[in-house]
């Protein structure tokens, strides 16, 4: 049917909807599915493994960043729950590694940071006996456009910005207002998902206009560029020019004027969970939004993810 979307559950229930949202991650494999080929990619030539290890005894309530060479850094960031955030960052060229198996993750970082000293051998270490390893290839998301009929793609799944841009929770946030309210305003389902897009993607592409440099000067390759990166360092911590080099390389949310919703066409129902879908019943329209298993979307396929019509 034309007016509705059809969602398949893996449990053998079968629902209607007027949208399906769509707001996993920067591998959503739903999207892939429902607009194939249409991402085109923006790699930042950086790979990264994040995970969680025991607080140690030079954590304090500061970031630490170590600068290895050879395009290598290990950040450790104490928080607020006893333990340390560690990330591996090596500074390569994309070439599928993305695709790898979690132990395969594992011997790529182990081999990497081998030669390393520091925390290194701490963090690799706690390498051995994380269970939250989130390792990705990181790349932006680049898509035409961010809706289909009755789909409509928000969140990582449709912009990832990437964490060097240090503004994908607020997109996400923002975009997600954006979208309720402009459904929240109209019964026309297609005007309201253009009108979204069309308020929300000048600040998408601002945010993500990350300079593809910016990461190989957190990761520099030889000694000397080590050594260039701390003068650096310590040159933009000085008054002025700080303000300045932040202006330049992270992106401002306050510049963004959010559009107020006063009104809703109409209102009915209550949000309520289900399995793999958050379903709400909001203004003229009953929303289904898939939510992610984890923030790549991977888990996402044909064998346990419901097939959408």
């Amino acid at each position: 049917m034309d007016d509705r979307v059809e969602v398949f559950f893996r449990g053998g229930v079968r629902e209607h909807y007027d949208l399906v949202a769509v707001a996993e991650g920067v591998g959503s494999a739903t999207r892939e599915r429902l607009f194939p080929g249409e991402n085109d990619p923006r790699w930042l030539d950086v790979t990264m493994g994040y995970l969680t290890i025991p607080k140690g005894n030079w954590d304090g309530d500061l970031c630490r960043i170590f600068t290895a060479g050879k395009g290598r850094s290990i950040w450790l960031r104490p928080d607020n729950k006893g333990t340390t955030r560690a990330i591996l960052t090596v500074q390569k060229q994309a070439d599928g590694d993305e695709t790898l198996s979690r132990a395969q993750e594992i011997a790529f970082l182990r081999e990497r940071f081998a030669d390393v000293d520091w925390e290194a051998p701490r963090v690799l270490r706690g390498l051995e006996a994380a269970d939250d390893l989130y390792f990705d290839v990181l790349r932006q998301v680049k898509m035409r456009a961010w809706s289909k009929g009755r789909v409509v793609l928000t969140g990582d799944a449709a912009w990832c910005a990437t964490p060097i841009a240090g503004i994908g929770t607020t997109l996400a946030i923002v975009g997600a207002y954006i979208l309720a309210g402009e459904l929240s305003q109209s019964t026309d389902l297609q005007k309201a998902l253009k009108r979204y897009e069309r308020i929300m993607r000048p600040y998408v592409e601002k945010g993500q206009n990350v300079p593809k440099f910016a990461p190989k000067l957190l990761q520099p390759q030889t000694t000397l560029g080590v050594a260039l990166q701390r003068a650096v360092l310590r040159v933009v911590d000085t008054p002025g020019v700080k303000q300045f080099a932040t202006k330049q390389f992270i992106s401002g949310a306050d510049e963004f004027g959010l559009p107020a919703y006063d009104k809703i066409a109409s209102q009915r129902g209550s949000p309520r969970m289900l399995h793999d879908l958050r379903e709400i019943n909001h203004g003229n329209f009953r929303i289904s939004g898939v939510s992610p298993i984890n923030p790549k979307g991977e888990n996402i396929n044909e064998e346990d993810r419901n097939s959408l019509r």
